[in-house]
């Protein structure tokens, strides 16, 4: 496996509202404890042809900027729009200053084992469980995680053929399924624990004189053979069973490692939905593994009517090792390959016939990975909304942009400003901000210019002085505004844009890591308000504890708790003090160290955490924390949406 480093970051406080026009839009910004006036708007906006007879089409200019930069890098640095500069590693860092210097940068990563590990939730974690049975012919995976000294069940996958077999046997359940109810020691002597505290792989060919616990139940389900490997922060067991759906093996199965770090890249933060796992067989590239989203087999099955995907249309094809396409590219050179126009790849019909309009391939010493995104993927309503006020939050810039690529143009599909920027312009006699300007404004998603660069490679881009970056049309307009340094980074759907001004609401940015202090997973987000949530916060950690480094509360949820309480608190701007120590027992610091999500049905209950009080007082319930590469995303749902 490989690891996912997990970066300190640090906190920046500002606020928002929303005043929402986009169809789909259903909830947006949140106060924060730090400010109590009214935010600024953040707006959902309609697509261009919606905009027709007010908006001014803006060709870009190309940036004046000199090669590219890898993955590691962070993308393209802008500084003077002359200078290509690689921050990944080692950069050093002027001090911060301006409202910065009041906002201790986090230094610290995240806590224990998690240090050096990829944290395992949604579809990583079911991508890399049924990716282990493609590869290894096991029927079932389990993924075990340490919570406060108890090893758990944190995911499990069954395979479609041991799921027909064990129908046909007139099972109910799995074995995998059943295990959920165990809880180990992790100091003990079993399989499990065993491998936890020694990291090293354990086979075992003979469960009926094994030590295993479960061995009453693996008999039951007709269980052959099991491995348990160390697995990022825990233990995954794989196995096979009686009947024809599971391999035999006679000693522990040799199986790629498949990049955890980028499977979580692509599923949280540009909104992968299929991964493949391509293997040299002779003089040609053939698949060994797959993964397809829930969320997008009911789609394609809904819109189909048939159970065919990319990937299973995918697999019956052979890519030639010495070819000139892009994953064939990625194997030679070692590096990975994007691909924003599908019709240069060999499957651009599979590619068209499915809706796929980018695919990444990261090459792997067993092989290459591949995932993708469908075109209609975009970010909408509470989900784009929080994307946009917690990228602030931890960025410290004082405005957002999402730009949506539509029949070829780049358009604002929503913006957000915080209230101290807001202040800050109205101090100055500004009527409006640069982000409600920029809405003027359609872009040739076909350009060269900053945006449709971004949205054309798929990499980050630092603009460190506007005012010297003669590819941004908009350049004249940021300096009426102020605007001073500027980041763009992809999204799903098109790009994000935020930015800092040259008065004190805002960070001063030296670099691009200043601006990327952390990456919010929007795929958790997604699943968040899909399920009901009415606020989000990222806990990040500085020192010995963790803070609220952002955080989001939904519009309809502002206002009935302002009706209610006749104030403007919410659970998030009371939490927002809350300090918790990384070596506590709590649901926070919990899910940090074992890499698991942790969910709280009724946290007002529960012993072991802080804000009971808090979760009473605003009668929240169904919490989740879900760890994440900067932190623990937490979410839940207020009173009156349950």
């Amino acid at each position: 496996w490989l690891p996912g480093f997990l970066e300190g970051r640090k906190t920046i406080p500002p606020l928002g509202q929303v005043n929402s026009s986009w169809p789909d839009s259903a909830a947006p910004m949140a106060s924060h404890v730090a400010f109590a006036q009214s935010a600024p708007a953040f707006r959902l906006h309609t697509p261009p042809s919606a905009l027709s007879g007010r908006a001014e089409a803006a060709q870009l200019a190309a940036p004046n900027c000199v090669g590219t930069s890898e993955s590691q890098a962070q993308g393209y640095v802008l500084g003077a729009c002359a200078t290509l500069a690689m921050v990944a590693g080692g950069a050093q860092r002027a001090r911060r200053s301006k409202v910065q210097q009041q906002r201790p940068r986090l230094v610290a990563r995240a806590v224990a084992v998690a240090e050096r590990t990829v944290p395992l939730t949604g579809c990583t974690l079911q991508a890399a469980l049924k990716m282990r049975c493609d590869t290894s012919g096991a029927g079932y995976a389990i993924y075990w995680a340490n919570v406060n000294g108890k090893l758990v069940v944190a995911g499990d996958y069954v395979t479609d053929a041991r799921k027909e077999e064990l129908k046909s046997k007139g099972f109910e359940k799995s074995f995998a399924e059943e295990s959920e109810a165990f809880a180990f020691d992790a100091s003990g002597d079993g399989p499990i624990a065993t491998v936890y505290k020694t990291r090293e792989p354990l086979f075992v060919s003979d469960i009926v004189s094994s030590n295993l616990q479960r061995r009453e139940l693996a008999a039951k389900y007709g269980l052959g053979q099991i491995c348990f490997i160390p697995f990022e922060a825990g233990v995954l067991e794989f196995g096979t069973s009686d009947g024809s759906s599971t391999a035999t093996w006679e000693n522990m199965p040799v199986c790629p490692l498949i990049p955890k770090a980028e499977l979580r890249r692509g599923f949280e933060n540009l909104g992968a939905a299929y991964a493949m796992f391509w293997v040299k067989e002779g003089e040609s590239f053939k698949i060994v593994a797959d993964y397809v989203s829930d969320t997008r087999e009911k789609t394609l099955k809904a819109s189909r009517g048939d159970d065919e995907t990319f990937c299973s249309k995918s697999r019956g094809v052979a890519i030639d090792d010495n070819g000139d396409g892009p994953l064939a590219t990625a194997a030679k050179t070692g590096k990975e390959v994007k691909i924003m126009d599908t019709s240069v790849m060999k499957r651009a019909a599979l590619a068209k016939e499915f809706g796929i309009s980018e695919v990444h391939f990261i090459p792997t010493e067993a092989g290459v990975l591949e995932f993708g995104m469908p075109e209609n993927a975009i970010l909408t309503g509470p989900t784009l909304a929080a994307s946009l006020k917690m990228r602030c939050d931890t960025s410290g810039a004082g405005y957002a942009l999402y730009w949506q690529e539509w029949d070829g143009k780049l358009v604002v599909a929503g913006d957000y400003v915080t209230p101290a920027h807001a202040a800050a312009l109205e101090a100055q006699g500004k009527v409006m901000s640069f982000a409600e300007a920029s809405k003027d404004f359609m872009l040739e998603a076909s350009g060269s210019g900053p945006v449709a660069t971004v949205t054309q490679t798929g990499e980050p881009l630092f603009i460190q002085d506007v005012s010297t970056c003669e590819g941004m049309r908009r350049g004249g307009l940021a300096s009426d505004y102020g605007i001073k340094s500027v980041c763009i980074v992809p999204v799903p759907g098109g790009a994000l844009e935020y930015g800092t001004s040259d008065e004190q609401s805002t960070a001063d940015w030296t670099c691009i890591e200043d601006a990327r202090q952390a990456v919010i997973p929007k795929a958790e987000l997604q699943k968040a308000f899909d399920s009901g949530a009415t606020y989000a916060m990222l806990w990040w950690r500085q020192g010995d504890e963790f803070v609220v480094g952002a955080s989001y509360v939904s519009l309809n949820r502002e206002r009935a708790l302002r009706a209610a309480r006749g104030d403007n608190k919410t659970y998030t701007s009371e939490s927002a003090p809350v300090k918790i120590p990384v070596d506590s027992m709590g649901p926070v610091a919990s899910a940090a160290r074992s890499g698991k999500e942790i969910t709280l049905e009724n946290p007002a209950a529960e012993s072991n955490f802080k804000r009971a009080s808090l979760a009473k007082e605003f009668d929240i319930g169904n919490c989740h924390f879900v760890p994440c590469r900067d932190g623990v995303l937490e979410y839940g749902t207020g009173g009156f949406s349950r």
